[in-house]
């Protein structure tokens, strides 16, 4: 699987920072306690695609694994042809 576009349903983030301890190169808490993805230039809750990502580098896995840590499945990831493939 390849990851390409990252999405933060923030209307279903509770702030649990899970996603920020396992991938805070890409996550982080916004002044509302909610998940946004961290961009080249700003911050928000996306969809953002891959190469947009303050850390373009993280792996598939470490963003998988942030989206899995996710209490309330506020993570959504899709592949290069639009899937989703996680939750």
């Amino acid at each position: 699987m390849k990851i390409k576009k990252i999405v933060v349903a923030s209307n279903l983030c509770i702030g649990a920072a899970s996603c920020v301890v396992t991938a805070g190169s890409v996550f982080e808490l916004d002044s509302e306690n909610k998940a946004v993805i961290k961009f080249k230039d700003t911050k928000n809750s996306g969809p953002a695609e891959r190469e947009q990502l303050e850390d373009a580098g993280i792996t598939d896995d470490t963003l998988l694994l942030a989206a899995q840590s996710c209490p309330t499945k506020a993570i959504f990831l899709y592949d290069e042809e639009g899937k989703q493939v996680y939750p």
